[in-house]
Formats: C-alpha cells, structure tokens, sequence
C-alpha cells in the first residue's frame, strides 16, 4: 500500500473582466464585470455588471446561493437597469426609447450534464417615451407599466464549444405569464421553442442548422401585448439581409410594430480556409405575425449570403452580408452586419 499526497491550491475568488466590441447596430459597446465566487468562505457568488453602447446602458447585480433548504438547488437574484433607444441603421431615426428596472427571483436545477431547468418571478417597471405614434398599438405602448410574471425554462445542450460548436444540439423552451394574480398591470402568455445542431462533416465543413419559433397571447383585459413584450426579427442574428427588428407588421408610415407570433429558420455552411480565419454561406428565413391566427408560411422572408470569420477567444468575429431572395418595392437589395459569435 502506498500513500498518496494530494496538494490543492484554493483559486482566485476575484475576477474582473473587460469585453469591448462592435455591431452594424448598436456600433461600439463595451462591458465591465466584477465578481466575487466564495463569499464568506461559503461559495456564494455576488457581481456586478455594465454594459454599455450608444444604445444601451444595463447594470446587473447577481447573487447566487448555491445551496436552498440544505439542498444542491442554487438560488438566484438579480437586480437590473436598463436604458434603450430603439432607432433603424440607415437614418438612425428614433422609434422609441425605455428605460426599465427588474428584481428577479428564481431557482436553477441541474438534472443533468446536458439537461438544465429554471423558474424565475420576474418583476419590472417599464416607461416607453419619444414612441413613433405609427409603432402605438395599445395605451400601454407609451408611459410607465408593471410587468411582473412566471418564468420557467429547460435546456438542453450537448454542444462540443458554446462559442464556436463543431458538434452537438442546442435546445430549449421558456414559457412567461403576466398576471394581475402576479402583480402585474397587464396579462399574457408568452412562450418560445427553439433547437439548433452541429455536425462536422470533416476538419474543415461544420453544418449549422436552427429553428426557433414563438407565440403570445393577450388574456383578461389585454388584448394587444405591450411593445416591449411584443416580437421583433431582422438583422445580424435572425434574418440577415434586413435591418435591425424591421420584419412582420408595420404603422401607416412603415414603422414595425412587432407581432405576436414568429418563425425563424437558418443554415450554416463553415468553413475553415486558414489558421483562424473562415467563410460562411447563408440561408436565413423569418417573419412577424401581429396575430397567431395570421400566420402563412408562404408569408417567410428569404435571404442568402455570405461571410467572413475571424476567430477570438470569444468567438468569431465575422462580418456577413445578407441579400433578399423575395425583395419587395422600395426595399434594398440587402445589409451588410458585423458582430462577434455566430447568429446562433
């Protein structure tokens, strides 16, 4: 019999970290995380978070108890400010702003290597202002509103890499309910499907193939979701090829007004062609639809292109344009959008 010495070095509890980058819509944007992983020697976890761009300022305090009722059940809080300008690329003109404060509360349950579930009460203040008078759908559109509801959720993921997969599956669905029961001052129920997969077919070819899919629905009073709540697509992550949330319905003056359901398709052909640099080509596929009951699949809006990857710690910085394959009068031919991690 031998014995067996085993040294173990506790590791840093600190962290801070930077990340700056830059996006066709949001331009330059930068964020600043400090977090502390041990707190009071008992494994807590508290941090802070900023993120800011031209369009966006958001604060994030997250505490996380990794033990509820004696149990290996972690439990969360978050704290969140967030200030928005929603405006188009092209003339950078304003459809509405927000400002929004969020306390969440919620549990996460690991079931698994690949399997994660998680349900939240999610309470927010939201004002809207400067709102374009064509995207005014409800009273609720413009001014201050409690949405307070229900959010469970389950993961699955088998993904080799998070940030740059080569094999695995991605999928998931999350359900929300807003209810006055809930404090809430408007009531729906909102939920959103999504699976996405990755296969190498050798060294070099990764295909990437998504789906996801949403649907909402006002009850009691409501009959119209808030603009916040409501879907948006179009732009570097979903429908390359258009602008930003500029898919599905739209005011009299052509503003979107976002919708109650949407449908969102995308397939990926990378490729690797040298050390850290690769190309893709594109099939994206989507639409907005203001009810459930409107939905025509022959309604989907195509677009194909292309891109350039670079890859980073971080995932890959890439730059893609996007053509409309089904291109209606007055719209450009396509977009060009820059980012960093894939579309999905």
């Amino acid at each position: 019999m031998k014995n067996v010495h085993v040294r173990v070095k506790e590791a840093k509890a600190g962290v801070i970290e930077l990340g700056v980058g830059y996006g066709d819509y949001e331009r330059f944007r930068g964020s600043f995380d400090v977090s502390y992983r041990n707190l009071f020697g008992m494994n807590r976890q508290l941090s802070f978070r900023t993120e800011i761009s031209s369009l966006e300022q958001r604060y994030i305090v997250n505490y996380t108890e990794p033990w509820f009722l004696g149990k290996r059940l972690p439990f969360k809080m978050l704290l969140i400010k967030e200030e928005r300008t929603e405006k188009t690329i092209e003339t950078r003109e304003t459809r509405y702003k927000l400002r929004r404060h969020t306390a969440s509360v919620g549990l996460e349950k690991k079931f698994s290597e690949r399997v994660k579930g998680e349900i939240f009460y999610d309470f927010s203040l939201v004002k809207t202002f400067e709102v374009k008078p064509d995207v005014i759908l409800t009273k609720e559109d413009v001014g201050t509103l409690a949405i307070a509801g229900i959010r469970p959720g389950i993961v699955y993921d088998t993904r080799d890499n998070p940030f740059d997969p080569r094999k695995g599956v991605l999928a998931g669905i999350s359900v929300k309910t807003a209810s006055g029961y809930l404090l809430s001052e408007t009531d729906f129920v909102k939920a959103i499907v999504n699976g996405s997969a990755y296969k190498a077919l050798n060294k070099n070819f990764v295909v990437a193939v998504s789906l996801k899919s949403g649907m909402s629905q006002g009850f009691g009073k409501t009959r119209e979701l808030p603009l916040v709540e409501r879907f948006f697509l179009g732009g570097r992550t979903t429908v390359r090829g258009y602008e930003q949330d500029t898919l599905g319905p739209k005011g009299v003056n052509g503003s979107p007004t976002g919708g109650n359901m949407f449908i969102l398709t995308n397939l990926e052909l990378r490729t690797d062609v040298a050390k850290g640099f690769g190309l893709v080509t594109f099939l994206d596929g989507g639409n907005v639809w203001k009810k459930n009951s409107d939905v025509k699949l022959s309604d989907m809006k195509y677009t194909a292109g292309a891109g350039i990857r670079y890859n980073t710690p971080v995932g890959p910085l890439r730059i893609d344009y996007g053509h409309k394959l089904d291109r209606e009068t007055g719209e450009s031919k396509g977009e060009v959008h820059f980012s960093i991690g894939h579309a999905f």
